[in-house]
């Protein structure tokens, strides 16, 4: 089993968490080179990551590759609200990532338009929700979606795109699980 990706991405990192105790190779791509970006066009035509290739299955998406995993060898209990809740880490992750890169292309994302003002407040209303949920719990079992949440965190942090002073719940949830052996051996800093 092969998981391509970044070692900075947050959608690859979760995989890399989960994936611990399982026998796989990570192989780390840089997808704004050219050996990178051949690599990825070469299994993935939606030209992201991650993607996982499992024997003759190749699977294009974290939370597709995740499901696959925890069918076919994991089989971690899962509810209904670790699916919303690893819905809205994803959609804060997709704007934080689509703001990151806006960013990174010179284009100023403090600006009041439209499509900056959504991202701006769709990340707003999901942390929101999640450091609720957070405080309640939800986050208690090191499972698939709280492994997503802290490497949300932790990919805001490294990005300096958030630093979590209004979500007190989180913050204590992150520090919480800085400790693991496998977050720090997948810290994006290193």
């Amino acid at each position: 089993m092969k998981l391509y990706g970044s070692s900075t991405s947050p959608f690859v990192r979760r995989l890399r968490v989960f994936l611990s105790g399982l026998d796989h190779e990570f192989i780390n791509i840089n997808i704004y080179e050219e050996e990178g970006r051949s690599i990825l066009k070469s299994i993935n035509p939606a030209l992201k990551i991650p993607m996982l290739v499992d024997g003759e299955k190749v699977i294009f998406d974290s939370r597709i590759i995740f499901q696959h995993l925890n069918q076919a060898y994991v089989k971690d209990a899962w509810t209904i609200n670790d699916d919303n809740n690893l819905t809205l880490i994803n959609a804060a992750n997709d704007s934080y990532v689509e703001l990151f890169l806006l960013e990174k292309s010179g284009i100023d994302t403090s600006q009041d338009a439209l499509f900056f003002n959504l991202q701006h407040e769709r990340i707003q209303s999901t942390l929101d929700v999640l450091n609720t949920s957070a405080s309640q719990g939800s986050f208690d079992t090191w499972n698939f979606a709280s492994i997503s949440l802290f490497c949300l965190i932790d990919w805001a942090l490294f990005r300096s795109l958030n630093t979590f002073d209004a979500y007190p719940h989180l913050y204590t949830f992150y520090q919480n699980n800085l400790d693991r052996p496998i977050v720090k051996s997948t810290d994006p800093r290193d």
